[in-house]
């Protein structure tokens, strides 16, 4: 089974999208922040969802330390705003979806499906070595 885990500040507004994003078949867990790496050390998971509830510079380092640590795991970036339908996302960040909850359930599919190893990053391999 996949799991999927969500990140944010809003205890209830990640409980709530947990139940959503159940209806794709993941399993799925929630954490804060400051828990988000310790919490899942022995798990990978498929897909992390970053709430819009963090900080800009909190979620990015997130999503790099995400990829440092599970190189095939997916990032979606959520937003309270249609940002996601405009330009480039941080680089560590696969995808970026509104919180419309049928968006992110699609948004998430589409993640899970393509979960694979992502290209080496050079700087994650010498990292590495």
């Amino acid at each position: 089974m996949s799991t999927v885990l969500l990140v944010g500040e809003d205890e209830l507004l990640l409980q709530t999208r947990a139940a959503v994003l159940r209806t794709t078949g993941a399993e799925t867990l929630c954490c804060r922040p400051d828990s988000a790496l310790t919490a899942q050390q022995d798990r990978e998971c498929e897909v992390v969802i970053l709430c819009h509830s963090l900080a800009e510079d909190i979620s990015s380092a997130l999503a790099e330390s995400f990829h440092v640590r599970w190189p095939k795991t997916r990032i979606l970036l959520m937003t309270a705003t249609r940002m996601w339908e405009q330009a480039d996302s941080d680089a560590a960040v696969d995808a970026i979806s509104s919180a419309d909850p049928e968006r992110l359930i699609q948004r998430t599919a589409e993640l899970l499906a393509r979960h694979r190893p992502r290209p080496e990053d050079p700087r994650i391999a010498a990292m590495n070595r």
